[in-house]
């Protein structure tokens, strides 16, 4: 007969919560995955400027268990620092025998899962999804980051990066450590493929927080709408964002395109799915990514993607979309022509099949491999 299932605790730096519902809403999807194997709960301590005292919100959905607690914020640091290391001291005395540690994120949280391994004595293993290793940020990171990254890193048997181009970036400040390569997951039941594979492709969609930082909107608009205007008004573009959009609703206005540019609010995993199935090619203009998890349901839905080189992209060829350089307007306008004159042809079978690299069966076997390798045995 099997023993109990495993245990595997959950931390992160980013996880959806009442403050902000879908921050880190992966991390969350990680736990649901893990929770068919194992017995899994998940503990996030957060600030909330509505919290005069410790609240606990204790949700248990058959093997998933998470535990989130919340805390006031103080503007002094170390009051701040002392009421969070409370609430995560509440945490622990909620849980009893934990066999592993699966933490996502180093910054800011890395003390946290030193904390949580050292009191647990059982295997740390990071994940990094995070975007601050990217060189142009490299050169401001400040030292406390450095160090709590590197602290955190000791108490760490393994580290996964979610991509070949995080683990390079990642590399400078951990150049001794063995960075190991695990990608976000996709549910492959829920990204089916489309039933069309149109020649002529007219329907654009962009999903992003529409971040002027990482996500490059700008760029996004003035390619979108050249490319408009050059198609004699033939093309479209909707926008998925769980961000304000009114700056760029009064944009579009602005340059007479508003009609044909829709804006979405956030949508579910579910909605995504249909949403790119409804639309014909996929445009990231990312100025840098470290997986960037909207590729790999657009190639599991069979849609190709015009992107910039970044995060899976980076490697992407021809079969699956065209790449265009980073603020190059004219290249992503000439991009979008093209798709829309038909001058590109994809197999929508071949994108899936590629796809199916970062579907949730694929990545769970690898987490599982993961895990067997540093699981303490006990009698």
């Amino acid at each position: 007969m099997s023993g109990p299932k495993r245990h595997i605790l959950i931390m992160s730096s980013w996880f959806p919560t009442r403050v902000d519902p879908y921050a880190g809403n992966f991390v969350e999807r990680f736990a649901h995955l893990l929770s068919d194997t194992y017995e899994v709960t998940v503990l996030h301590t957060m600030g909330d400027k509505n919290c005069s005292s410790i609240e606990v919100d204790d949700q248990q959905l058959d093997n998933l268990r998470i535990i989130r607690i919340y805390h006031r914020i103080s503007k002094n640091r170390f009051v701040h620092w002392w009421l969070q290391r409370k609430a995560l001291g509440k945490g622990l005395l909620m849980l009893d025998h934990i066999d592993l540690i699966f933490a996502h994120v180093f910054l800011p949280r890395a003390l946290q899962f030193a904390r949580v391994q050292r009191y647990f004595h059982v295997p740390l293993i990071v994940m990094e999804h995070g975007s601050y290793y990217r060189k142009k940020l490299r050169k401001n990171f400040v030292s406390l980051y450095q160090r709590i990254i590197k602290r955190g890193s000791r108490h760490a048997r393994e580290i996964v990066a979610v991509s070949n181009v995080l683990r390079t970036d990642m590399k400078p400040l951990l150049p001794t450590t063995k960075i190991q390569v695990i990608p976000n997951f996709v549910d492959e039941e829920l990204f089916t493929l489309r039933e069309t594979n149109p020649v002529n492709r007219s329907k654009f969609i962009h999903i992003s927080t529409l971040d002027k930082n990482t996500k490059n909107p700008g760029f996004l608009f003035d390619g979108f709408l050249n490319a408009y205007l050059e198609s004699g008004k033939k093309i479209s573009l909707t926008v998925v964002s769980d961000q304000n959009t009114d700056e760029w609703e009064r944009w579009a206005k602005l340059n007479s395109c508003l009609e044909a540019i829709q804006f979405t609010g956030p949508c579910e995993w579910d909605e995504i799915s249909q949403l790119l199935k409804e639309h014909d090619a996929l445009i990231l203009t990312s100025e840098y990514e470290t997986f960037s998890i909207v590729l790999a349901e657009a190639w599991l839905t069979g849609t190709p993607v015009i992107s910039t080189p970044v995060g899976i992209a980076a490697s992407m060829t021809e079969a699956l979309g065209v790449k265009i350089e980073h603020n190059n307007i004219a290249d992503l306008k000439q991009a979008i022509l093209n798709m829309t004159n038909g001058n590109y042809v994809f197999d929508k079978d071949l994108m899936r099949a590629y796809g199916m690299q970062f579907s949730k069966e694929s990545v769970k076997n690898q987490l599982i491999e993961l895990f067997n390798k540093h699981f303490i045995h006990y009698e």
